[in-house]
């Protein structure tokens, strides 16, 4: 299965806004979700102005700036899940949180949706198993800073398909 257009990353927090920001750069429609919209904002502020710098300092064209950020939108309502190929949970690191977000992101995503977990130390098989989809679970543990860091570390859990 391939990826589509549309990426939702749920958290807009220092992980959430930079995995947000690498796929818009990647040319992804990137829907940003979090439970404050206060939150949202500024994390969409703070991408604005790194890209913004980056332009000024000629690594970046002035066009790119406007493309990523429009690229950009932002949610408050998990259930717009619906529009997403792929999920990428980046909440804080609590797993009664994270299945929260899981279960709920469970019954409005599409059948053929992805999730994604950015832990770096919760169990990915005790998030999968609050899924109907278990086997479409991954973790996908990005380095911080995101936009900075090329590297991203893959996490399998225990039904996670080979697909």
């Amino acid at each position: 299965m391939s990826i589509e257009e549309t990426v939702l990353v749920v958290g807009a927090g220092q992980m959430g806004s930079g995995i947000a920001q690498v796929f818009a750069q990647s040319g992804y429609t990137v829907l940003l979700h979090d439970a404050s919209e206060k939150q949202i904002h500024r994390a969409i502020s703070s991408m604005t102005k790194q890209l913004t710098k980056r332009a000024e300092k000629g690594k970046l064209a002035h066009q790119a700036v406007r493309d990523i950020t429009q690229r950009l939108a932002v949610s408050t309502d998990l259930k717009d899940v619906q529009q997403a190929h792929l999920v990428i949970e980046a909440a804080s690191e609590q797993m009664s949180v994270k299945k929260q977000i899981f279960e709920t992101l469970d019954q409005f995503a599409e059948e053929e949706a992805i999730f994604a977990t950015n832990t770096s130390s919760l169990s990915i098989t005790e998030l999968a198993a609050v899924t109907s989809r278990p086997e479409k679970v991954i973790g996908m543990h990005f380095m911080n800073p995101v936009p900075v860091m090329k590297l991203v570390e893959v996490i399998r859990a225990l039904q996670t398909s080979d697909d």
